[in-house]
């Protein structure tokens, strides 16, 4: 009995083999050649269908590690906005794509920065890509792009000036961001009569701004708010 044991598993193997190729073959048939996509399948309609509802759900029928999970969505998802980007432009799963990649791996900066952009400027779905700013800034307060992205957002789709500005100033105060939106909040602040907080924004970043040519071009802005300019 021993020695029929690892026969009749080694059968088993390869009965489950030949089923699933059959169901593979059957499901998607031979490969077609998209004439504006050359590297994509015909019919990309069906491109997504094996995606599950809920990053919960992966975690339960897939209890590896979520990141990994989450590194062959990201994979997957790129191909998928190329596929469609070079076809027909329509991108219906691509917000439920990147939730699932930010609920499975939510430390992971890109996948956000990545919606936030991709959906307001390509799929046309602005209130989409704030949701995933939004989102990223639960997981990374400290993100400069992301408070840069959310002031873009506010002044360009909700054109409220005030929060755009004090969005840019948080931005202005982080690791990492250019000296040029401490001036590009107070510019917004001074636009909508709110002198004494654009002299605030620019004081602060005053503070911690340390190069020479930096300090030069805020004292200049602070002058041309203290004008009215």
């Amino acid at each position: 009995m021993k020695k029929i044991y690892p026969f009749i598993c080694f059968l088993f193997l390869l009965a489950t083999i030949s089923l699933q190729f059959n169901f593979i073959h059957k499901r998607y048939g031979q490969r077609k050649i998209n004439p504006a996509c050359p590297w994509c399948e015909e019919q990309i309609g069906e491109d997504v269908l094996y995606i599950p509802i809920s990053a919960p759900l992966m975690r339960i029928f897939a209890p590896a590690d979520p990141h990994f999970l989450a590194d062959l969505l990201w994979m997957r998802t790129s191909y998928y906005f190329g596929q469609h980007f070079l076809s027909d432009k329509s991108y219906p799963h691509l917000f439920h794509l990147l939730d699932l990649i930010t609920d499975l791996s939510p430390r992971w900066q890109a996948p956000y920065l990545y919606g936030a952009v991709i959906l307001t400027s390509e799929a046309e779905a602005a209130e989409d890509g704030f949701y995933f700013i939004e989102k990223g800034l639960l997981f990374h307060p400290e993100e400069w792009q992301l408070w840069f992205f959310k002031g873009y957002y506010l002044w360009k789709y909700r054109e409220n000036k005030l929060d755009t500005a004090q969005a840019f100033h948080k931005a202005s105060a982080l690791p990492g961001a250019p000296v040029y939106l401490a001036n590009l909040s107070a510019t917004f602040a001074t636009e909508v009569g709110e002198k004494e907080l654009a002299l605030r924004f620019l004081q602060e970043s005053l503070r911690n701004v340390q190069d020479p040519a930096l300090r030069k071009e805020v004292l200049k802005k602070i002058e041309k708010v203290m004008k009215n300019e």
